[in-house]
């Protein structure tokens, strides 16, 4: 099991007056420390919007020997809990593998370059067999990707996925097996009363979940998590088309090629939020990581409108790692829910 390390304590804020940057009652008695500047603005900022988030350092994550991930600390709002099952914060840190973004990642904690793959003697039918950490892709009944169909999900009242992102640095990584990037700290995704911060992003060609019978040319994955150990991930559908992005065709710029190339762009920015779709109703359900060791108690958000991306970028995308995506598993009686977002 990963050591797990938590970041410093979080930002206190004490202050008599209202700030005047400050537009809610809840920042009646919150204020900044006395750091001048943008600092303190930032910090007063925060005190005001993140509503209950206890913000730690403005910095990447920081990594502990062996690759552990200290997790950040922060404190989710004490409302109605998303209906997930609960994973150990240390085996969340291991699956995850984001050591430090202030340098390039590395594999998932358990495996090496060549235990898995998705080639006919090391792919998705085979991962349960090549190490009993991969137990749960073989055995498991709550595994990820599945088939999406409308006609079959729940309907279920508007709740936002509410997406606090800031620009970044670029990290990525080619570990033979996806490109990943890495994120810096500060950026959230809120959803239903609880938070998550963004780990990583992780491209699939094709898509990994279908909707309605169809597969996209591919599919973005943005990997939150938070202390308490649960881990909820955005699925944003790719299509193929003539519109580009300006955000892919920045990473694929810059992305490493070749298995082990790793990039750090401290000059090149990138911000998620210019990968999501203009619509944002969404299918939710609870699942699993979709790769090694295939861990289960994980929130899916599937986006059911694809962004359309360049047909070329998404070539492009598919020839630096090749085919990676793990075919649909079976439901066995999981809800699906479909949601508006408002």
């Amino acid at each position: 099991m990963p050591r797990v390390a938590a970041v410093s304590g979080p930002t206190t804020l004490t202050s008599r007056r209202r700030p005047r940057w400050c537009r809610s009652a809840a920042c009646a008695g919150a204020a900044t420390d006395r750091s001048p500047g943008k600092a303190r603005w930032r910090q007063g900022w925060y005190a005001c919007n993140t509503r209950g988030l206890q913000v730690g350092p403005s910095k990447p994550s920081q990594a502990l020997p062996g690759g552990d991930m200290a997790v950040p600390r922060y404190r989710d709002r004490p409302t109605h809990r998303a209906p997930v099952a609960g994973l150990a914060l240390g085996l969340v840190v291991g699956l995850l593998a984001a050591p430090a973004w202030s340098r390039p990642p590395v594999v998932d904690v358990g495996s090496t370059a060549a235990d898995w793959g998705y080639g006919p003697d090391n792919g998705p039918d085979r991962w349960g067999q090549l190490s009993p950490q991969f137990a749960a892709c073989s055995t498991g009944g709550s595994q990820s990707p599945v088939a999406l169909q409308q006609a079959d999900a729940v309907a279920a009242p508007c709740v936002p996925l509410r997406f606090r992102y800031r620009s970044s640095p670029l990290y990525a990584t080619n570990d033979g097996k996806a490109l990943r990037l890495g994120y810096d700290r500060s950026s959230f995704l809120v959803v239903d009363g609880l938070s998550y911060e963004l780990v990583e992003l992780r491209f699939h060609v094709p898509a990994e979940h279908s909707i309605d019978g169809g597969v996209a040319d591919g599919e973005l994955q943005l990997i939150h998590a938070n202390n308490r150990g649960d881990i909820a991930v955005v699925s944003v559908p790719l299509e193929a088309g003539r519109r580009p992005n300006r955000i892919l065709k920045r990473i694929l710029e810059h992305a490493p090629t070749a298995p082990g190339e790793r990039y750090h762009g401290r000059n090149v920015g990138v911000n998620p939020l210019f990968l999501l779709p203009t619509r944002r109703h969404y299918y939710t359900y609870v699942g699993s990581l979709t790769r090694p060791p295939c861990t289960e108690g994980v929130r899916w958000y599937v986006m059911d409108t694809p962004l359309e991306v360049d047909a070329a970028d998404l070539r492009a995308l598919g020839q630096i790692v090749g085919a990676n995506a793990r075919p649909v598993q079976p439901l066995n009686g999981r809800a699906i829910t479909k949601v508006c977002d408002l």
